[in-house]
Protein backbone atom coordinates (compact mmCIF):
# COMPACT_ATOMS: atom_id res chain seq x y z
CA UNK A 1 0.00 0.00 0.00
CA UNK A 2 1.26 3.41 -0.95
CA UNK A 3 0.85 4.95 2.50
CA UNK A 4 2.99 2.25 4.07
CA UNK A 5 5.66 2.57 1.37
CA UNK A 6 5.90 6.33 1.85
CA UNK A 7 6.22 5.85 5.60
CA UNK A 8 8.77 3.06 5.19
CA UNK A 9 10.96 5.12 2.88
CA UNK A 10 10.56 8.57 4.42
CA UNK A 11 8.08 9.02 7.24
CA UNK A 12 9.61 6.85 9.94
CA UNK A 13 12.79 8.93 9.79
CA UNK A 14 10.81 11.98 10.91
CA UNK A 15 9.23 10.35 13.96
CA UNK A 16 11.25 10.21 17.18
CA UNK A 17 11.90 6.78 18.61
CA UNK A 18 13.99 3.63 18.36
CA UNK A 19 13.35 1.51 15.29
CA UNK A 20 15.76 -0.04 12.82
CA UNK A 21 14.24 0.63 9.37
CA UNK A 22 14.67 -2.99 8.24
CA UNK A 23 11.87 -4.00 10.63
CA UNK A 24 9.21 -2.37 8.45
CA UNK A 25 9.77 -4.49 5.29
CA UNK A 26 9.85 -7.63 7.47
CA UNK A 27 6.46 -6.66 8.87
CA UNK A 28 5.17 -6.01 5.35
CA UNK A 29 6.29 -9.49 4.27
CA UNK A 30 4.60 -11.11 7.26
CA UNK A 31 1.47 -8.99 6.78
CA UNK A 32 1.18 -10.19 3.18
CA UNK A 33 1.53 -13.79 4.35
CA UNK A 34 -1.28 -13.24 6.84
CA UNK A 35 -3.50 -11.74 4.17
CA UNK A 36 -2.80 -14.67 1.84
CA UNK A 37 -3.86 -17.06 4.61
CA UNK A 38 -6.94 -15.07 5.66
CA UNK A 39 -5.49 -14.18 9.06
CA UNK A 40 -7.45 -11.24 10.43
CA UNK A 41 -7.54 -9.25 13.63
CA UNK A 42 -6.39 -6.03 15.24
CA UNK A 43 -2.89 -4.60 15.46
CA UNK A 44 -1.68 -3.66 18.96
CA UNK A 45 1.42 -2.11 20.47
CA UNK A 46 2.39 -1.79 24.11
CA UNK A 47 4.80 1.13 24.46
CA UNK A 48 4.09 3.32 21.44
CA UNK A 49 6.26 6.31 22.53
CA UNK A 50 5.76 8.79 19.64
CA UNK A 51 4.42 6.17 17.25
CA UNK A 52 7.42 5.28 15.13
CA UNK A 53 6.54 1.57 14.86
CA UNK A 54 2.84 1.89 15.63
CA UNK A 55 2.24 4.08 12.57
CA UNK A 56 3.71 1.34 10.37
CA UNK A 57 1.50 -1.26 12.01
CA UNK A 58 -1.53 0.96 11.59
CA UNK A 59 -0.79 1.43 7.89
CA UNK A 60 -0.90 -2.37 7.48
CA UNK A 61 -4.38 -2.43 8.96
CA UNK A 62 -6.97 -4.27 6.89
CA UNK A 63 -10.52 -3.04 6.29
CA UNK A 64 -12.63 -3.44 9.40
CA UNK A 65 -9.66 -3.93 11.73
CA UNK A 66 -8.79 -1.76 14.70
CA UNK A 67 -5.43 -0.58 16.03
CA UNK A 68 -4.81 -0.29 19.77
CA UNK A 69 -2.05 1.90 21.22
CA UNK A 70 -1.14 1.24 24.86
CA UNK A 71 1.23 3.54 26.77
CA UNK A 72 1.47 5.29 30.12
CA UNK A 73 2.13 8.55 28.20
CA UNK A 74 2.02 11.42 30.73
CA UNK A 75 1.58 9.08 33.71
CA UNK A 76 5.35 8.75 34.00
CA UNK A 77 5.13 7.66 37.62
CA UNK A 78 4.09 4.30 36.15
CA UNK A 79 7.24 4.15 34.00
CA UNK A 80 9.26 2.47 36.73
CA UNK A 81 12.34 1.62 34.60
CA UNK A 82 12.35 4.86 32.55
CA UNK A 83 12.51 2.89 29.30
CA UNK A 84 11.02 5.65 27.19
CA UNK A 85 8.85 8.70 27.68
CA UNK A 86 5.72 8.61 25.55
CA UNK A 87 3.95 11.82 24.64
CA UNK A 88 0.27 11.56 23.74
CA UNK A 89 0.15 14.89 21.91
CA UNK A 90 3.14 14.08 19.71
CA UNK A 91 1.85 10.57 19.11
CA UNK A 92 -1.53 11.83 17.90
CA UNK A 93 0.15 14.48 15.71
CA UNK A 94 2.49 11.94 14.10
CA UNK A 95 -0.33 9.46 13.57
CA UNK A 96 -2.52 12.10 11.95
CA UNK A 97 0.35 13.24 9.70
CA UNK A 98 1.45 9.83 8.38
CA UNK A 99 -1.62 7.64 8.82
CA UNK A 100 -5.03 8.27 10.40
CA UNK A 101 -6.71 8.31 13.78
CA UNK A 102 -9.66 6.42 12.32
CA UNK A 103 -10.18 3.01 13.93
CA UNK A 104 -7.36 3.73 16.41
CA UNK A 105 -8.07 3.10 20.09
CA UNK A 106 -5.70 4.77 22.56
CA UNK A 107 -5.40 3.30 26.05
CA UNK A 108 -3.38 5.31 28.55
CA UNK A 109 -2.39 3.10 31.45
CA UNK A 110 -0.34 0.25 32.88
CA UNK A 111 -0.38 -2.74 30.51
CA UNK A 112 0.03 -5.18 33.41
CA UNK A 113 -3.38 -4.10 34.69
CA UNK A 114 -5.07 -5.02 31.42
CA UNK A 115 -6.76 -8.42 31.39
CA UNK A 116 -7.21 -10.26 28.06
CA UNK A 117 -10.95 -9.61 28.06
CA UNK A 118 -10.41 -5.86 28.38
CA UNK A 119 -7.90 -5.81 25.54
CA UNK A 120 -10.14 -7.93 23.33
CA UNK A 121 -12.90 -5.38 23.93
CA UNK A 122 -10.60 -2.50 22.96
CA UNK A 123 -9.43 -4.36 19.85
CA UNK A 124 -12.93 -5.59 18.90
CA UNK A 125 -11.60 -9.14 18.79
CA UNK A 126 -8.34 -11.11 18.54
CA UNK A 127 -5.03 -9.56 17.51
CA UNK A 128 -2.97 -10.55 14.47
CA UNK A 129 0.08 -8.26 14.95
CA UNK A 130 1.20 -7.42 18.49
CA UNK A 131 4.29 -5.36 19.34
CA UNK A 132 5.61 -5.76 22.91
CA UNK A 133 7.77 -2.72 23.72
CA UNK A 134 6.50 -1.45 27.06
CA UNK A 135 8.20 -1.66 30.43
CA UNK A 136 11.61 -3.33 30.33
CA UNK A 137 11.62 -5.16 33.64
CA UNK A 138 11.44 -8.93 33.97
CA UNK A 139 7.95 -8.85 35.51
CA UNK A 140 6.47 -6.42 32.98
CA UNK A 141 7.88 -8.26 29.96
CA UNK A 142 6.63 -11.59 31.29
CA UNK A 143 3.17 -10.10 31.88
CA UNK A 144 3.02 -8.41 28.46
CA UNK A 145 4.05 -11.62 26.67
CA UNK A 146 1.36 -13.56 28.51
CA UNK A 147 -1.19 -10.91 27.57
CA UNK A 148 -0.14 -11.00 23.91
CA UNK A 149 -0.41 -14.78 23.88
CA UNK A 150 -3.90 -14.68 25.37
CA UNK A 151 -5.36 -12.40 22.69
CA UNK A 152 -3.43 -13.57 19.64
CA UNK A 153 -5.45 -14.80 16.67
CA UNK A 154 -4.54 -18.09 14.95
CA UNK A 155 -1.70 -17.15 12.62
CA UNK A 156 -0.96 -14.04 14.66
CA UNK A 157 2.55 -12.69 15.28
CA UNK A 158 4.15 -11.07 18.32
CA UNK A 159 7.13 -8.75 17.84
CA UNK A 160 9.22 -8.30 21.00
CA UNK A 161 11.73 -5.47 21.35
CA UNK A 162 15.14 -5.30 23.06
CA UNK A 163 15.35 -9.01 23.96
CA UNK A 164 19.10 -9.02 23.24
CA UNK A 165 19.79 -5.39 24.13
CA UNK A 166 22.54 -5.31 26.76
CA UNK A 167 21.07 -2.16 28.29
CA UNK A 168 17.89 -3.97 29.34
CA UNK A 169 18.68 -7.39 30.89
CA UNK A 170 15.17 -7.54 32.35
CA UNK A 171 13.78 -7.98 28.84
CA UNK A 172 16.00 -11.01 28.31
CA UNK A 173 15.11 -12.65 31.62
CA UNK A 174 11.40 -11.87 31.23
CA UNK A 175 11.36 -13.39 27.74
CA UNK A 176 13.27 -16.48 28.87
CA UNK A 177 10.93 -16.86 31.84
CA UNK A 178 7.97 -16.72 29.46
CA UNK A 179 9.47 -19.33 27.11
CA UNK A 180 10.51 -21.72 29.87
CA UNK A 181 7.46 -21.15 32.03
CA UNK A 182 4.75 -22.59 29.82
CA UNK A 183 4.52 -19.91 27.13
CA UNK A 184 2.65 -21.24 24.11
CA UNK A 185 4.32 -18.98 21.53
CA UNK A 186 7.71 -19.79 20.04
CA UNK A 187 10.33 -17.59 18.36
CA UNK A 188 10.83 -18.01 14.62
CA UNK A 189 13.05 -15.06 13.66
CA UNK A 190 15.49 -12.61 15.23
CA UNK A 191 16.65 -9.43 13.61
CA UNK A 192 17.16 -5.70 13.99
CA UNK A 193 16.57 -5.68 17.77
CA UNK A 194 13.33 -7.67 17.45
CA UNK A 195 12.32 -11.26 18.15
CA UNK A 196 9.31 -12.58 16.22
CA UNK A 197 6.95 -15.14 17.82
CA UNK A 198 4.04 -17.23 16.58
CA UNK A 199 2.09 -20.34 17.52
CA UNK A 200 4.13 -23.52 16.92
CA UNK A 201 1.95 -24.61 14.00
CA UNK A 202 2.76 -21.38 12.08
CA UNK A 203 6.33 -20.68 13.19
CA UNK A 204 8.05 -22.79 10.55
CA UNK A 205 5.90 -21.34 7.77
CA UNK A 206 6.84 -17.77 8.73
CA UNK A 207 10.50 -18.69 9.24
CA UNK A 208 10.77 -20.36 5.84
CA UNK A 209 8.96 -17.45 4.21
CA UNK A 210 11.47 -14.95 5.60
CA UNK A 211 14.37 -17.18 4.65
CA UNK A 212 13.21 -17.30 1.03
CA UNK A 213 12.62 -13.57 1.06
CA UNK A 214 15.91 -12.51 2.66
CA UNK A 215 18.44 -15.06 1.45
CA UNK A 216 20.68 -13.19 -0.97
CA UNK A 217 19.17 -9.79 -0.17
CA UNK A 218 21.66 -7.02 -0.89
CA UNK A 219 23.82 -6.05 2.13
CA UNK A 220 21.90 -8.40 4.45
CA UNK A 221 22.63 -11.86 5.73
CA UNK A 222 20.19 -14.59 6.79
CA UNK A 223 21.17 -17.76 8.60
CA UNK A 224 19.55 -20.49 10.68
CA UNK A 225 20.21 -20.70 14.40
CA UNK A 226 18.38 -21.66 17.61
CA UNK A 227 17.04 -19.84 20.64
CA UNK A 228 16.19 -21.99 23.67
CA UNK A 229 15.95 -25.05 21.41
CA UNK A 230 13.63 -23.30 18.95
CA UNK A 231 14.85 -23.00 15.37
CA UNK A 232 15.04 -19.36 14.31
CA UNK A 233 16.19 -17.34 11.33
CA UNK A 234 18.75 -14.63 12.09
CA UNK A 235 18.48 -11.65 9.74
CA UNK A 236 21.17 -8.98 10.08
CA UNK A 237 23.12 -6.33 8.27
CA UNK A 238 26.51 -7.27 6.91
CA UNK A 239 29.39 -5.83 8.97
CA UNK A 240 30.00 -2.15 8.19
CA UNK A 241 33.32 -2.73 6.44
CA UNK A 242 31.82 -5.43 4.25
CA UNK A 243 28.81 -3.24 3.40
CA UNK A 244 31.16 -0.42 2.43
CA UNK A 245 33.26 -2.67 0.21
CA UNK A 246 30.28 -4.34 -1.47
CA UNK A 247 28.58 -1.01 -1.98
CA UNK A 248 31.58 0.49 -3.79
CA UNK A 249 32.76 -2.41 -5.92
CA UNK A 250 30.80 -4.00 -8.75
CA UNK A 251 33.03 -7.09 -8.62
CA UNK A 252 32.52 -7.38 -4.85
CA UNK A 253 28.77 -7.24 -5.40
CA UNK A 254 28.96 -10.07 -7.95
CA UNK A 255 31.09 -12.19 -5.60
CA UNK A 256 28.74 -11.48 -2.72
CA UNK A 257 25.64 -12.54 -4.68
CA UNK A 258 27.43 -15.65 -6.00
CA UNK A 259 28.33 -16.65 -2.43
CA UNK A 260 24.80 -16.07 -1.20
CA UNK A 261 23.32 -18.11 -4.07
CA UNK A 262 25.71 -20.98 -3.39
CA UNK A 263 24.46 -21.16 0.21
CA UNK A 264 20.78 -21.49 -0.69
Amino acid sequence: NSGFEIYRRVGHRLVAGWLMPEVLPILATLDQAQRSNNVSGAVVEIGVHHGRLFIGLNLLQQDGEYSVAIDVFEDQDLNIDKSGKGNLGRFRKNLDRWSSLDSVVIHQGDSTKLCPEDLMALARGPVRLFSVDGGHTDEIVFSDMRLAEAVLAPGGIVVADDVFNESWPGVSTGTIRYLTGGGRLVPFAIGFNKVFFAHPDRARYYRDLLQRSYMGRFLLTAKSSSFLEHEVLIVARLPRKVRSLVGRSQMARRLYHALQNSQR
